[in-house]
C-alpha cells in the first residue's frame, strides 16, 4: 500500500531508535550500518537487509533533495517495524524515475516493493517518508522468545 496522505506509523511502540544525519553521505552509511543492527538487535534479522536498504534509499534522497537535520528514526511496534525518514524542506518528494544512466530514482519504488505500506506526509515544517514492514512473534523451539517470523 502506498499513501501520499496517510500518517506514518502509529506512536505507540515497543522500542525506539533515533539517528541524525547531518554531515553528508558518510554518515548515510552510519545511519544504514545502525539501522541493520539495531533490526537485528530487536529479533528482526530476516528484516534486516530490507532495514538497511530502505534507511539508505530515504536518508540518501532526504540528503539529496531534502535540507539537514534529517532525523532516521525505527519504531519496533506490536506486529511492525515502522522506518521513518524526515528532513526539513517544504514540499512533497518528486518521483522522477531512473535517470539516463540508471544511477537515481530507484529508491522509493524499491522501498515501496519492499514494505507493507509506505507513505509521506508533508507540512511547513517538513517532510516524512515512512514505511511499514509487519511480522508476527513466533515462539518455537528453534528461535525461542522474542523471535519474529514474517
Amino acid at each position: 500500500m502506498c499513501t501520499t496522505d496517510g500518517a506514518p506509523p502509529a506512536p505507540t511502540y515497543l522500542a525506539q531508535w533515533r539517528h541524525i544525519v547531518d554531515a553528508g553521505p558518510p554518515d548515510v552509511v552510519v545511519a544504514r550500518t545502525a539501522a541493520w543492527a539495531t533490526a537485528h538487535n530487536w529479533g528482526l534479522s530476516m528484516f534486516a537487509d530490507d532495514v538497511a536498504l530502505i534507511v539508505a534509499e530515504f536518508t540518501s534522497d532526504a540528503w539529496t533533495n531534502g535540507r539537514p537535520p534529517i532525523v532516521v528514526t525505527l519504531r519496533l511496534e506490536d506486529r511492525a517495524l515502522a522506518i521513518e525518514v524526515s528532513d526539513t524542506a517544504a514540499g512533497m518528494p518528486v518521483f522522477r524515475g531512473p535517470g539516463l544512466l540508471g544511477v537515481h530514482g530507484r529508491g522509493l519504488p524499491a522501498a515501496a516493493a519492499i514494505a507493507d505500506e509506505i507513505g509521506i506526509v508533508a507540512d511547513a515544517r517538513g517532510k516524512t517518508v515512512w514505511a511499514r514492514l509487519r511480522f508476527r512473534w513466533a515462539v518455537s523451539a528453534e528461535s525461542g522468545p522474542g523471535a519474529a517470523a514474517a
